[in-house]
């Protein structure tokens, strides 16, 4: 006779079976149904593992099970279930309540199965056919939430509960000591699992190691009551620090250990009415006053004793880090319509980065910690020069994913050129991308950076909103507003950047101060920490630092374990591609440098006004404005002129543009004197403009009476009358040059 068993199910199956077959392979497990409709052979066995699923996938399930079931001889059918009212009620003598079915699973992976928030957990069925649910907490003064220390009455509901509490919340979220009176098996099985913190057994027949455990529950309730401090209960702090899990006191033959030491219901007394701070709560196995709140009793799950030997083993095993997508829940890859929506608050800036040790996921949220659980503005990467690219890569990849250009910008800064961004910069949400810091781009930056905070300043002042959420839930609701997106810099060598350009520091320590209302956001990376740079240590609020082979993320006192998705390399070189098909490239922060500039020549400027004495002759370049505009010489107020540098550096060039862009306006150079070289005496003209070496080379009545001035480069910086610094970081090309009264670099035009 065949006694083997045929199943349709997902997953591994437990126990021995010939054949499995997924739901969702509709050719075999039809052809499996009809092989038993047609009388399959004697002693086989149909195995329908988790109704719920299984017939999702065949809305015929029914019919043909009951034909099997009724017609069908000397074949059995098994079909499992969470709780019979999952089945018709024509099959429910057929069901068999399955554990993981009972807590929505098909098959246990620490990623899918540990979502629990310590609420509630189902434990079995009662007599109506329902799923019997423990209620985890309850609001003992109507207003804050507080644990709820239960009893229950049969072994079964208190290893149902138990396994169940296990194999929904994750260690960090629960774990349990287990204190039992002897060396019973009700905690067999289940002490292999992470959660348990300690197991105590034969307590009632040692006096020394009932008053080991008394002390050790008056520790770590005193030690959670410190860390919790003046928060009103354990799930506000939660929320803030992340640092304590629920702590169920699990003690089975409590009588017995109270006849032992009668003392010890003081010690679980004292427990139990700290419960809503410290976050202990208890499981008796017989009421007490101590532990008010009944575990209903109920049917548990036929496989109860069997899963409580395997999934505590299966907890310990590692999983594999899902890949970018996966993680981000979008297996198809980035869609604009799905992922660039406008989301609530609390979801807003907020994305994972990976997972933890135990398969859950690791966020980050960038927004101030007054923002619904925020944790910016501002952070730092901590890691050799060889490993911030691979955090960095899915810091930023991660929040484009999920924010337009309209609601996210970056400002990459990679001081050593080491390509860390290398792929991002593709991406429409780049406002500027700038490595190999020259002395000349880093000045323009930190203007353009500076023009940044004050151009956000005068909006929101504008529009009387007091910060960046406001204008944008203004524009949300329909107020015609442009966007005002928050900006995100990164920094990658940040403290060689300070060193070779300290004043980068006061801006960055503006942005510190003020980004949380002006949405402006740091993110610092090097091989040490923040820390160490002051000024700054105090606005970095989240830290990720690379310690061994693993990253860590470390908010306030909560340190996690992180792994990232193995596919970033892939996801970079794709993903701004494939958002820079939807969206185009914005305006960066700042136009190209002067002397990067293609040929420049007066015919570009098109007509001037004749009606003042301002005469177009190049470009000037308005970093703290992000723009150029075009460089005049103007003598509307009268006065004189000068183009100063050393030999080569454009002098002649730009007095010959001069004097075209004079005669261009006027139609000629009436009433100027132009002298490229030294000049002798005291021309009679309204406006004279000379050419020198040195400013010591013109004469006093032009400085005396400067309206306008070049500085081109110069043989020795520390001769500028303009600012030596500036001159010094001067890029030493024919015609690039400092405005003498803005202070701005220019470009001359050619004639």
């Amino acid at each position: 006779m065949n006694q083997q068993i045929y199943r349709i199910g997902r997953g591994a199956p437990t126990g021995q079976v010939a054949v499995s077959f997924d739901p969702g392979d509709h050719r075999r497990c039809q052809n499996l149904l009809a092989w038993f409709e047609r009388g399959g052979e004697p002693g086989a066995t149909l195995l329908i593992d988790d109704w719920k699923l299984c017939v999702e996938s065949d809305p015929g399930l029914a019919s043909s099970v009951r034909w099997i079931a009724t017609t069908a001889r000397d074949v059995q059918v098994i079909i499992t279930a969470g709780v019979p009212n999952d089945v018709p009620e024509h099959l429910r003598s057929l069901v068999r309540l399955d554990f993981l079915a009972l807590h929505g699973l098909s098959a246990f992976t620490k990623a899918d199965a540990w979502k629990g928030e310590w609420r509630q957990v189902p434990i079995g069925a009662g007599d109506t056919g329902g799923p019997v649910v423990v209620e985890l907490t309850h609001f003992p003064d109507g207003r804050y939430q507080a644990g709820s220390h239960l009893h229950a009455t049969t072994p079964e509901t208190f290893r149902s509960l138990m396994l169940g509490l296990m194999t929904t919340h994750s260690p960090k979220m629960f774990q349990a000591v287990f204190i039992d009176a002897h060396d019973t098996d009700t905690f067999a099985g289940l002490d292999a699992a992470p959660h348990v913190h300690t197991h105590y057994r034969d307590v009632a027949t040692d006096p020394a190691l009932i008053k080991q455990v008394t002390e050790m529950l008056l520790a770590e309730s005193e030690r959670r009551l410190e860390l919790v401090g003046n928060t009103w209960t354990i799930f506000h702090h939660r929320g803030v620090d992340q640092v304590l899990p629920q702590l169920l006191i699990c003690v089975n033959g409590f009588h017995e250990i109270l006849a032992a030491e009668p003392g010890f219901a003081t010690t679980m007394a004292a427990i139990a009415q700290d419960v809503g701070k410290s976050g202990m709560q208890l499981l008796l196995d017989s009421p007490h006053d101590v532990a008010p709140h009944k575990v209903p009793d109920c049917t548990v799950p036929a496989n109860l004793d069997d899963m409580a030997r395997s999934l505590p083993q299966l907890m310990h095993q590692a999983e594999p880090v899902p890949g970018f997508f996966e993680l981000h829940g979008v297996p198809d890859g980035f869609d604009r319509q799905q992922t660039w929506r406008i989301r609530p608050v609390h979801d807003q800036y907020r994305v994972v980065l990976g997972t933890d040790e135990h398969g859950q996921p690791i966020e980050i949220d960038i927004k101030s910690s007054s923002l619904q659980d925020g944790m910016g503005p501002h952070g730092e990467v901590v890691a050799p020069i060889g490993r911030r690219a691979e955090f960095l890569r899915a810091m930023l990849l991660s929040q484009m994913l999920w924010h337009s250009p309209d609601d996210l910008r970056l400002v990459l800064i990679d001081f050593h050129g080491t390509g860390v961004f290398a792929g991002l910069d593709k991406a429409p949400h780049v406002h500027g991308y700038y490595r190999d810091l020259e002395p000349a781009i880093a000045d323009r930056i930190v203007e353009a950076l500076k023009g940044e905070q004050e151009r956000r300043t005068t909006v929101l002042a504008a529009g009387h909103y007091r910060t960046t959420w406001d204008y944008r839930t203004a524009r949300y609701d329909g107020a015609p507003l442009d966007p005002l997106p928050e900006v995100l810099v990164c920094i990658d060598g940040v403290q060689g950047l300070l060193e070779a350009h300290p004043e980068f520091a006061d801006v960055l320590v503006t942005f510190g101060r003020s980004g949380r209302s002006y949405g402006q956001h740091l993110l610092l990376s090097d091989a040490t920490s923040a820390d160490d740079v002051k000024d700054l240590n105090t606005f970095i609020s989240y830290h990720f630092e690379l310690a061994g082979e693993g990253w860590t993320r470390r908010i306030s006192r909560s340190v996690e374990n992180l792994a990232l998705p193995p596919d970033l390399d892939e996801v970079v070189r794709s993903l701004p591609h494939a958002m820079q098909k939807v969206e185009p490239l914005h305006d960066h922060l700042l136009p190209p440098p002067l002397h990067e500039w293609s040929a420049l020549t007066l015919d570009q400027f098109g007509a001037v006004s004749t009606e003042h004495p301002v005469m177009p002759i190049g470009l000037r370049d308005c970093p703290f404005e992000h723009r150029v505009e075009v460089f005049c010489a103007d003598f509307s107020q009268g006065g004189h002129g000068a183009i100063v540098g050393k030999p080569g550096s454009g002098r002649t060039t730009a007095m010959r543009t001069l004097t075209e862009s004079i005669i261009r306006t006027f139609g000629s150079t009436t009433g100027f004197h132009l002298e490229d070289g030294p000049l002798y005496g005291r021309p009679d003209a309204q406006h004279v403009v000379v050419t020198a070496s040195t400013w010591a080379e013109v004469p006093q009545f032009i400085r005396d009476n400067l309206a306008w001035g070049v500085e081109l480069k110069l043989a020795d910086p520390s001769w500028s009358i303009v600012d030596e610094r500036r001159q010094a970081n001067l890029p030493d090309r024919p015609g690039t040059g400092l405005c003498v009264h803005l202070k701005q670099q220019v470009r001359i035009a050619t004639s």
